[in-house]
This record gives C-alpha cells, sequence and structure tokens, in this order.
C-alpha cells in the first residue's frame, strides 16, 4: 500500500480528494493505490510537496509484445515514441500517446512510381 507524507513549506495543505481534509506535514499517511492513480497528478508531479513511498504504477504489456497499449503508463510511452524519434508536447493525453504509436507502428506507404509516357514514332526530316 502507498504511503504519501507531505513535506511542503506548510503545516497543513488540504487532500487532493475535495473532502477539506487536511494533510499533516511529516507524517506519513498509508492511501490505497486506487486513491494514488486518481490523484495522481497532484501529488506525485510536485515532488518538493510529496514523499510517495510504493506506488505500484508500473507499466503493464497487455501483449507482451513491448508495444505501447493501455497497459502502460504515460511516462513509458513518452520514453518508448522519444526513443524512436518521435516528440511529445509537454501535456499529451495517454489516448494521443496511443494514437502517436499507432502511427510509428503504421507502414509508410510506397512512393508511386512515376510513368514516364514514351512515344514510339521517331521523328522524321523532311527531304526538300
Amino acid at each position: 500500500m502507498p504511503t504519501v507524507t507531505y513535506i511542503g513549506s506548510r503545516v497543513y495543505r488540504k487532500k487532493p480528494d475535495g473532502t477539506g481534509e487536511l494533510w499533516p506535514r511529516g507524517e506519513p499517511v498509508s492511501v490505497s493505490q486506487d486513491y494514488l492513480d486518481k490523484h495522481r497528478v497532484a501529488i506525485c508531479t510536485n515532488p518538493t510537496a510529496f514523499l510517495v513511498e510504493g506506488d505500484e504504477a508500473v507499466t503493464v504489456d497487455e501483449g507482451a509484445d513491448g508495444i505501447p497499449d493501455e497497459g502502460w503508463t504515460k511516462k513509458d510511452i513518452t520514453a518508448w515514441l522519444e526513443e524512436r524519434g518521435r516528440e511529445t508536447g509537454g501535456y499529451t493525453t495517454k489516448s494521443k500517446l496511443l494514437a502517436t504509436v499507432a502511427e510509428v507502428l503504421a507502414p509508410a506507404p510506397e512512393p508511386i512510381p512515376e510513368v514516364v509516357e514514351t512515344s514510339e514514332e521517331t521523328p522524321t526530316q523532311e527531304s526538300e
């Protein structure tokens, strides 16, 4: 079970769940993995305010094929894309990242060769 400790500068901080409850500074609080997943942005993106231990949010490769899918975390999908030379924006949803993965995996269409028309007639010179 994950443990979250508020380490910010204030004595208390409101919990991100909207209940109005306060998080005391320096006191580890056990939370469920579901709670942490639901409030991940508010908690995990602020390392100067929270210390998170025991987070089990790891990538689970559903097909065991090394290709990003719904079981992957955004962080791991982004890393996979960057390894293949694709840049991702600052805030990109998981759905958009997976759409970019599909673009990377889609084979590029083969170029259609240009058809050059040739004429079998040869020009003739007229005699005078």
